[in-house]
Parts: C-alpha cells; structure tokens; sequence
C-alpha cells in the first residue's frame, strides 16, 4: 500500500481527496498539511511514496514546495491537485509523476494511483551481457555492474521506458501505451508523439551505450536486446 501525505491549504477539499484515496484500498494517507512550511518540514521525516500537492497555495505555492520537497526527497513522487489547467506543463517540468484537476473525480485520482504504483514497482532484467534495470523511486540501468547514467529528454521518453520494462516478457499494443501516456489527446496526435517518443527512447539507448531497442513485433511494441 502507497504511504501518502496531502497539501492543500483548504481542509474540505484535502478531507474529500483523502476518501478517494483511500477508498481505494492501495492507499494509506498518514498526513494532511494545511500549511506549506509544515509540509516542507515534516514530509521529508515521514518520507512517504508520494505527496498530493495544491499548486495556489498562500505564502509558498506548490510549484516552489514541490521543488524544496524533491531537493530534500529525491525518490518522492508528487501528484499535483490543482484548479487550472495550464499548471499542468510546468508541474511535469518539474518531474511530477501526474496532475489532477479539482473537483477530483475517481477516475483521475485512479489514473495517478496506478502511475505511482507503476513508477514505484520494482523491476528488473538480467540477461547474459549483465543489464540490470530497477524501477524503485527513479529509474537505475546497470550495465557489467556499473550504473549507466541515462539523460531523459522528456518526462515521456522515462515513462514509456518504464512500460517496456513492466510489459518486457509479452510486449505492449500501442492503444495501451497512448491510453497511460496521453490519454487526452486526439489519437492522430497521439500516435505521433509515440513514434516521436520511441525515436527517442532509442537515441537515448544508442547514446548511453545500452544495449537495448525498441521492436514491434505482431503489433506488439518490446523491449529487445542486441
């Protein structure tokens, strides 16, 4: 079950968010700040999975919290909760694992559970040439025992890798990866930023020196060694 930490200046919507939560079943939330220096305190002691965290908040927004908070936690996953759209691209510059808008429905609060679980799951592969990947808080890749460091050029690109790996022994249809990586996008534009996103992912392998591609197989998208 996630540990999880609410932030929200307004204690009927934090109360209301905790329910859905936990309603869950995968979700034990041990706190709720109203205030934003209490959370930047208290939060890196209670070190939870993940922190849902309003953006406009008084005296320090969720924005700069969020910030602090990852300089303190660096395996800390946030989810930002907040009533205006367009916080969206710069919550995820930030590296936060997802965002909802509020009123919070279940279906959203579902979606960003199941992205922290997926991100927070341990993983691994082994194979003769000794590649070993972890998926436990930020993603490791180790290559003959040595940790290769991977330079992510979207939050988009470390997230479909993550997906290769979880789905490594079948593969995955390309309407499962667009429905968890952009399931609000038109589907044209979205089979665009998938392609955009695989040409990506196997720049990063071919310039990291891993020894892994991207294949679709019967209409199944893999992760191959070579």
């Amino acid at each position: 079950m996630l540990k999880a930490v609410i932030v929200d200046d307004e204690r009927l919507v934090s109360n209301f968010l905790k329910m859905q939560l936990e309603q869950s079943n995968l979700v034990n939330v041990v706190e709720e700040f109203i205030r934003p220096i209490d959370a930047l305190n208290e939060i890196p002691v209670i070190k939870p999975d993940v922190v849902f965290l309003d953006i406009e908040m008084p005296g320090m927004n969720g924005i700069e919290l969020g910030t602090k908070l990852l300089n303190k936690v660096p395996n800390l996953e946030i989810v930002y909760v907040t009533a205006y759209n367009q916080y969206a691209v710069e919550a995820f510059k930030l590296n936060a694992i997802h965002y909802i808008l509020k009123p919070s429905d279940e279906e959203d609060v579902l979606e960003a559970i199941q992205r922290v679980i997926d991100k927070k799951s341990y993983q691994m592969i082994q194979s003769d040439n000794s590649l070993k990947i972890e998926l436990l808080g930020h993603i490791k890749v180790f290559q003959n025992d040595k940790e290769v460091r991977l330079k992510w050029t979207t939050v988009k690109v470390e997230e479909l890798f993550s997906l290769m790996v979880l789905h490594r022994k079948n593969g995955i249809e390309k309407w499962q990866i667009i429905e968890k990586l952009w399931p609000s996008i038109e589907m044209k534009k979205a089979e665009q930023n998938l392609y955009t996103t695989i040409y990506r992912l196997k720049k990063t392998f071919l310039e990291s020196g891993i020894q892994l591609t991207i294949e679709n197989i019967k209409g199944m998208y893999i992760a191959t060694e070579y």
